[in-house]
């Protein structure tokens, strides 16, 4: 009697933990290994696309905004300005005044307009400088010119230059006059902006080789002792 007690006791057992195997089962169902894993195709925050045979499909880079160049407008006129203080110890109010009149019969033409205040030691000048489209590093081509106002503001030892009013006048045609449009205009138009800023970018380069020339004709020559040799 024992023993059949014990059988039942152990079929009873061995039923009881079948079931609870079973439910382990369908809670924790099994990974099928053998099929890819979606998540392991996510690069970053991006799934790679896959094309109809299942290769990775080529991504076409994303085309970036076009960006226009960046000048400094000046804060109380809302002009483009180009300025500069240049310190020069050794430099006289009378030696860069005449050292700018120079310049400026040098490099702005005959035409210029001078607007001259001794009392406040400065000197204006209405000028131009040829216009050029650089297609490459050795070609360009005239696109009429760039006129502009050159102020030059002088004390003993130091001076300051600002160029604005810069207005490009095309090339003229055959017949009328040519077009003449303030570098503001080309800066904010919303109309043609890859030519509008081709243009800037080219006098821009122009503009910064006139001041450069300005600063190196206002320098004092260097007096070599005669005995320094």
């Amino acid at each position: 009697m024992k023993n059949i007690v014990r059988f039942v006791f152990v079929l009873l057992f061995g039923f009881t933990v079948l079931n609870v195997n079973a439910q382990v089962e369908e809670e924790n169902p099994a990974f099928d290994f053998a099929e890819p894993d979606s998540s392991a195709m996510i690069d970053g925050d991006s799934a790679q696309e896959l094309d109809e045979n299942g290769n990775p499909k080529e991504l076409k880079p994303i085309a970036k905004p076009y960006e226009r160049i960046v000048l400094v407008i000046d804060s109380a006129t809302n002009l483009i300005t180009y300025n500069g203080v240049v310190e020069q110890e050794e430099s006289g109010s009378d030696s860069l005044y005449l050292r700018t009149k120079r310049w400026v019969a040098a490099n702005l033409g005959k035409d210029v307009k001078l607007e001259l205040d001794k009392r406040n030691q400065k000197l204006t000048y209405i000028g131009s400088i040829p216009a050029y489209s650089y297609l490459n590093k050795y070609t360009k081509r005239p696109i009429g010119r760039f006129e502009f106002k050159l102020t030059v503001f002088i004390k003993e030892g130091r001076y300051r230059y600002q160029i604005s009013n810069i207005v490009h006048e095309s090339v003229k045609p055959a017949e009328g006059k040519g077009t003449r449009n303030y570098f503001e205009y080309y800066y904010t138009s919303t109309a043609k902006i890859r030519e509008h800023d081709a243009i800037l970018r080219n006098a821009n380069r122009d503009i910064l080789k006139l001041t450069e020339s300005l600063k190196s004709a206002l320098r004092e020559p260097i007096i070599v002792d005669e005995d320094d040799w």
